[in-house]
């Protein structure tokens, strides 16, 4: 244990692949964030010799870690996407457009493909109480499972 202190790189390098494996297994993002920092650190002691307390060490990993942290977390919440569960009405009324992409025999089943996800898919089966055509821009009316009902729409 005491050449693992003395030799502190050695501690921050196992660090950082431990919490990569962390992430791995359980795929959030503070592991992958703090197993960066452990990197930083891992760098700064191998290569520079500084911070040479483990205090300063420890400050500095908590430093890139918190650095790193919050634009990651932000950039996440960015780009995830929208609705996946929760007040289907509420979902229906935020609900993009689509276009009918393929048909059944009777024109009123199929697959239609949204502007935009619904629910987390961009791709539904369809039902509709009036016979569609390929490529007919439609909206979604209700959610059946995982069915939309449709009507069709002037495609805006």
């Amino acid at each position: 244990m005491e050449a693992i202190l003395s030799n502190s790189y050695y501690f921050w390098g196992g660090l950082a692949l431990l919490l990569l494996l962390l992430e791995a297994v359980t795929f959030t993002s503070v592991a992958l964030v703090f197993s960066i920092a452990a990197s930083v650190v891992f760098l700064s002691v191998l290569f520079a010799g500084v911070p040479e307390s483990m205090e300063g060490q420890g400050l500095l990993f908590a430093a890139s870690g918190l650095a790193l942290y919050f634009p990651i977390r932000r950039f996440q919440k960015n780009t995830a996407i929208g609705h996946t569960t929760g007040d289907v009405e509420t979902s229906i009324a935020d609900a993009p457009g689509g276009i009918i992409k393929s048909i059944e025999p009777g024109g009123r089943s199929g697959r239609a493909r949204l502007d935009g996800p619904f629910l987390g898919a961009r791709e539904w089966i369809f039902e509709s109480e009036h016979p569609v055509q390929a490529g007919d821009h439609v909206n979604i009316e209700d959610v059946r499972g995982n069915i939309i009902k449709i009507s069709v729409g002037t495609g805006e």
